[in-house]
């Protein structure tokens, strides 16, 4: 890992540490005393990498005040630590409540239920030796998790639809949305029966215009009040309650639990049918309720006027999360998200995914839920636009999750324009997604082989993975473009090319392959000079390469990783005419224009010798670019695509940019450091050494800002580089 990546997941792990109260982990220190719902269980995702026990604790803690219904209380009160929040136990007065734990304070309303998703996490980044301790905390959260949900759908979704129902601002954990504006203004307050309160929020430094404003505390507060005085019994609250929403967010978290606590189930050997029941049931109402076709969003529905809530928030794209979006809603939502109004793919000049549409007049990036980025969320969406294969936008938030941080501190939320970090420094569930995505993405699984078994591996026969094909019936003339369009075939059919990922086990056992491998046995007699002009070399030469490399994966039987097969690069090839070419020599010999490989102390040689007759068919001079084209079957290579010589120059660009924008190149002004792919440092010599690394990123980054830095501070900045990950790209 890099130097910079580890200082910053020191300060991630000592502001986790510093929250930690010894039962559990404050949000912040200062205005967030005491402990919050969906803040532990983000909190217990990110310590499920470095600190199981902590994690488990941490949902322990909050479990612990879980009230007799089910519900899962907003806030466990410190009683350490009263006197500097509003509102606390004395306003909430929950005791009011037979459902209310004896002995715990807390608050009377309940938060989206992530804590199945963080349970799920917790045993899943388990090492071996936690493994047992983490099956042992399942069996003693699991009961706990499906009173929870049980308590969901019996209490707040009272026609049973399949959508919960939120009571407060606050159950949504997006306090201040302007999706809350039009049932909130229909509450009258009469100040005079208001009971009296004092907001302490704003004792703690807070710029007030980043806050919820007092007219707004006043309906937070009469809410509070009806639940108290009905003695937060649902039934009697309901019929008079003004605010009852059925929100996107809520139920997409909702949804996405579901999924986990069947998985759970699973683990326990308990039946999962409950909970995925649930599941598709809330998927579905979502799905067929809260879609707005017009605006591409999903929105929320406010039971009250009994319509939707035509306010367009990032809370709308949440779906993707929770699996609840068809396949053609999910386009319409890729194409509104990745819009302007959310800060476009490459648009260059904003972070994404801003929480409210920038566009709008009441677009406030200063004001809490009312326009910054915020981590959780955008954590959130990654996940989601992965679900559904939009790869290259989740890679756009995940590097903006990673660079924000870095550069302007672990805080509440962000400026989505120029990054400026607002409300409480050193937050918790910020810095504990930070370190989920540094483990997730950054620090990898590795696997390797000392010098024996590499030695052995180069000095085993090389297989011809061609041999005993019989090329069928096609002139030789025409083997390049059937290849192609096998190719082209085998891609449509079985690579993933938004999520850079194919499906093997499908492609081995395909018809397409079939007839793939049966065009192979033609290269044994192709005549390598009917390939005329450079872009049809080029092109025939890239999806050669990629092809062969899948070929290998599948005929090896390689599960988790290229590095299973010592040396695979180099023990596998395709006959042509009269030579032998591994995916080696295609790469160096060929496309690299016959250099040494990099990484390597046993070639110290060029890739063909000087008496090598295959020397002839190197491509001279190297495009840099081919390195975002070529798929070596692992997570950090380029996506997998099908090259053609007509457009090869257009896609090569197009693979290029998609590179550099991705989170495999992080600029880090304010730290004067990039953060770079290991490909840079294999290649360097490839794109011109560091100065042509440095021209080349100039050439296709989006950002003006990481524009200017490189051309300004290109002699002086610092570049570090990221783990590979060679995981195997399923």
């Amino acid at each position: 890992m890099s130097r910079l990546l580890s200082d910053a997941v020191g300060k991630a792990n000592a502001i986790l540490d510093a929250n930690w109260t010894g039962r559990s982990t404050k949000p912040a220190p200062g205005l967030y005393p005491h402990q919050w719902n969906w803040d532990s269980g983000f909190i217990a995702i990110g310590l499920s990498h470095s600190d199981p026990s902590r994690a488990m604790a941490e949902l322990e803690s909050l479990f612990s005040a879980q009230w007799k219904n089910g519900m899962v209380p907003q806030i466990v009160f410190d009683p350490e630590a009263l006197g500097h929040y509003f509102p606390e136990p004395d306003f909430w007065q929950a005791e009011r409540s037979p459902d209310a734990p004896a002995g715990v304070l807390t608050s009377g309303i309940t938060m989206a239920p992530v804590h199945a998703i963080a349970a799920e996490a917790v045993y899943r980044n388990a090492g071996r030796n936690a493994r047992t301790s983490a099956l042992s905390f399942l069996e003693r959260i699991y009961p706990k998790l499906l009173a929870l949900h049980a308590y969901l759908y019996r209490e707040r979704d009272p026609e049973g639809e399949g959508l919960a129902y939120i009571r407060h601002p606050w159950e949504s954990g997006i306090d201040n949305s302007p999706t809350w504006d039009g049932p909130l203004g229909r509450i009258r307050i009469d100040r005079g029966r208001l009971p009296a309160y004092e907001r302490r929020d704003l004792s703690h430094g807070v710029d007030p215009s980043m806050r919820p404003s007092d007219d707004d505390y006043d309906r937070y507060v009469f809410l509070v009040d009806l639940f108290r005085r009905h003695g937060y019994d649902e039934a009697a609250i309901r019929p008079e309650c003004p605010f009852l929403v059925q929100d996107p967010l809520f139920n997409s978290v909702l949804a996405r639990a579901n999924e986990a606590l069947a998985e759970i189930a699973g683990l326990l050997g308990e039946s999962p049918d409950q909970p995925l029941e649930w599941a598709e049931r809330t998927q579905r109402a979502i799905r067929e309720k809260l879609w707005h076709p017009e605006h591409r969003i999903f929105d929320a529905w406010d039971l009250v006027a009994n319509g939707p809530i035509e306010v367009d928030t990032a809370a709308g794209f949440l779906p993707l999360y929770g699996g609840a979006a068809s396949p053609e809603q999910a386009e319409a939502l890729y194409e509104r998200l990745n819009s302007a109004s959310f800060c476009a793919l490459h648009q260059g000049n904003c972070f994404t995914v801003p929480n409210y549409d920038t566009r709008r007049e009441d677009y406030d990036r200063h004001n809490y839920w009312r326009g910054p980025v915020w981590i959780n969320v955008n954590w959130m969406l990654a996940q989601g636009l992965r679900r559904y294969g939009y790869t290259l936008k989740a890679d756009s938030l995940q590097k903006d999750l990673l660079q924000l941080p870095i550069r302007f501190g672990f805080y509440e939320y962000y400026d989505s324009f120029d990054g400026t970090g607002y409300g409480s420094s050193d937050f918790s569930w910020t810095a504990a997604l930070f370190l989920d995505l540094v483990e997730t993405f950054y620090r990898p699984a590795k696997e390797g082989f000392g010098l024996g078994p590499r030695v052995k591996a180069l000095l085993s026969p090389v297989r011809e993975l061609n041999e005993g094909q019989d090329g069928g019936d096609t002139p030789a003339e025409d083997l390049a473009a059937e290849l192609m369009r096998s190719i082209r075939a085998l891609g449509q059919a079985f690579y993933d090319t938004r999520r850079g990922r194919v499906d093997y086990d499908r492609l081995g056992a395909s018809e397409e392959y079939r007839r793939y491998r049966s065009l192979t046995g033609g290269l044994r007699s192709f005549d390598l000079n009917l390939l005329v002009g450079r872009r049809q070399k080029l092109a025939f030469w890239v999806n050669l390469y990629n092809t062969i490399v899948v070929d290998a994966i599948v005929a090896l039987g390689v599960k988790r990783s290229v590095k299973e097969v010592p040396e695979l690069f180099r023990r596998v090839c395709y006959r042509i005419g009269e030579h032998r070419f591994t995916p080696d020599d295609i790469e160096h010999g060929i496309l690299r224009a016959n250099v040494r490989p990099p990484l390597s102390s046993l070639r110290p040689l060029r890739q063909f010798g000087p008496g090598d007759a295959r020397r002839a068919f190197a491509l001279k001079p190297v495009d840099p670019r081919i390195h975002f084209a070529l798929v070596c079957g692992s997570r950090s290579c380029a996506p997998i695509d099908a090259y053609d010589a007509a457009q090869i120059g257009e896609q090569l660009d197009a693979a290029a940019r998609s590179f550099v924008n991705s989170s495999e190149v992080v600029a880090l002004p304010e730290e004067r450091r990039l953060l770079l792919s290991e490909i840079f440092r294999w290649y360097e010599t490839d794109f011109g050494g560091r100065v042509g690394i440095l021209d080349f990123l100039y050439d296709y980054v989006a950002d003006e800002q990481v524009r200017h830095f490189l051309q300004h501070e290109s002699a002086t900045l610092n570049i570090e580089y990221l783990d590979y990950d060679w995981n195997l790209n399923r």
